[in-house]
């Protein structure tokens, strides 16, 4: 039996890599001869640079740039051999970077988005 696993991340609690990994295990556990495949899934929001880059074999890349709130945060995005770059706003301005009682929508910014993006650029 082939079982084709293809989940996206669960916000704020697993990542979908993790969550394939998990369903998998299971699986196995219940049907030890089964053939599982992982395929992680992304909806556009946390987690699509990874799924991008294990469905492609594009290269991931790492910057400094900030938070919605200004504070410094490491960010990947991807690189594709075509030159196509992947970029998620969650790396930037996702709700996971900042802690519940300090998200404020009248401060936050997407500064940082603009700032993998030049990055992007900046790679050519």
């Amino acid at each position: 039996m082939k079982i084709v696993i293809a989940p996206d991340s669960f916000k704020e609690s697993v990542s979908a890599p993790d969550a394939a990994a998990a369903i998998a295990r299971g699986v196995n556990a219940a049907f030890p001869g089964a053939h599982t495949v992982c395929v992680p899934m992304a909806d556009g929001g946390e987690g699509t640079v990874e799924a991008v880059l294990a469905a492609t074999g594009g290269k991931e890349r790492q910057i400094t740039v900030n938070d919605a709130l200004g504070h410094k945060v490491d960010a990947v995005w991807g690189l594709l051999e075509d030159g196509t770059a992947v970029i998620e706003m969650a790396a930037a301005a996702g709700l996971e970077l900042i802690a519940p009682a300090k998200r404020d929508p009248m401060r936050a910014s997407s500064h940082g988005v603009g700032e993998l993006m030049r990055a992007a650029l900046d790679a050519g």
